[in-house]
C-alpha cells in the first residue's frame, strides 16, 4: 500500500459475513468509483490506477472479504448470492446512492454478479477481464490456478502469475504480495462463477467490458460475443496484445471516458 497515494484513508465497515475494510482517496464529490480487485491482488493492485481514477470522483477500493488483505470473514460465503449481500452492506454502510462498480477478474465477476442479484445502487459497471463470468475458463487454466495456489513451490507461482499476464509489465513489489497470498492465506470464497444466458439479459446497468486479446485464461472472443449478444446496454473492447491483466495505461482512459459518458447520459 505504500505505492498508493500517502493521502488515502482506510474505513472499517461491520457486515454479517464479517469485518470488510475499505480503502478511500480522491476528490470529495462526484458519483464514486468503487473497486474490486482480483482473486489475491488485495486493493493494493490499484496503486497505480486510483490517481487518475480519483481526479473527478471519490475511489473507495475494496478488501474482498474471504480472500488476502484487511477484511475479516466470520461468516461463510457460500453462493454467489452471499457476495452480493455482502456488496450492500458494505455500499449501504458507506452512505452511497449511486457508484460505478469496476472489477478486475475475480472482482470482475462480482462486478457482474451484483448487477444480476441487486443492481439498485449501480450507475454502471465495468468488467476488467471477469474471470469464468462470461466465457469459463480455460481447460488448461484450472490445473495451473490449482497448482499454484495451493501446492506450487513460489516459483510455480511466479510462473503463473507470468504466463496470465502475458505481455503487462510485472511490478515485483505487488507480484510478492501475489506470491505471499497464495502461499500463505487460505482463501475462505467460492470460485467465481458463470454467468447464464437468462442473467445476462437481465441487466440492464450499463456496462462496459474489455479484455486482452491474448489472455490465457478464457477466450476473449466468445467473451465479447456473448457479452454483445445478451447484455443490453454494453460496450466490448478486445485490447491488441494484452493479457488477462491489464494495466492502468491501457485502461484507465477507457474507464474514464465510459463513466464520464455514464454520468452525463443519466442526467
Amino acid at each position: 500500500m505504500e505505492q498508493w497515494p500517502s493521502s488515502r484513508q482506510e474505513i472499517n465497515i461491520e457486515t454479517s459475513y464479517g469485518l470488510t475494510h475499505v480503502y478511500r482517496f480522491g476528490a470529495q464529490d462526484g458519483i464514486p468509483i468503487v473497486l474490486l480487485h482480483g482473486a489475491n491482488g488485495t486493493s493494493a493492485s490499484w496503486a497505480n490506477f486510483v490517481v487518475d481514477l480519483g481526479k473527478n470522483h471519490p475511489v473507495l477500493a475494496v478488501d474482498t472479504i474471504g480472500d488476502a488483505g484487511k477484511s475479516i470473514q466470520k461468516s461463510p460465503i457460500q453462493r454467489a448470492e452471499d457476495y452480493s449481500s455482502w456488496l450492500d452492506e458494505v455500499l449501504n454502510a458507506l452512505n452511497v446512492t449511486k457508484v460505478h462498480l469496476i472489477g478486475a477478474s475475480y472482482g470482475g465477476w462480482i462486478t457482474l454478479n451484483q448487477a444480476v442479484h441487486s443492481p439498485q445502487l449501480l450507475q454502471s459497471i465495468t468488467l476488467i477481464e471477469p474471470a469464468r463470468a462470461l466465457a469459463g475458463l480455460k481447460f488448461i487454466a484450472w490445473p495451473f490456478m490449482i497448482w499454484a495456489s495451493m501446492i506450487g513451490p513460489d516459483f510455480v507461482r511466479r510462473a503463473f502469475i507470468n504466463w496470465s499476464s502475458v505481455s503487462s509489465s510485472s511490478n515485483e513489489l505487488q507480484q510478492q504480495l501475489v506470491v505471499s497470498a497464495m502461499r500463505d492465506y487460505k482463501m475462505q470464497r467460492i470460485p467465481p462463477q458463470y454467468i447464464s444466458d437468462e442473467e445476462l439479459q437481465s441487466v440492464k446497468v450499463p456496462t462496459l467490458v474489455l479484455l486482452g486479446e491474448k489472455s490465457p485464461m478464457h477466450n476473449s472472443k466468445r467473451a465479447a460475443t456473448r457479452a454483445k449478444k445478451l447484455l443490453q446496454n454494453v460496450e466490448v473492447e478486445i485490447l491488441p496484445k494484452a493479457g488477462h491483466q491489464l494495466s492502468a495505461d491501457l485502461v484507465n482512459d477507457r474507464i474514464l471516458r465510459f463513466v464520464e459518458y455514464k454520468k452525463k447520459s443519466s442526467k
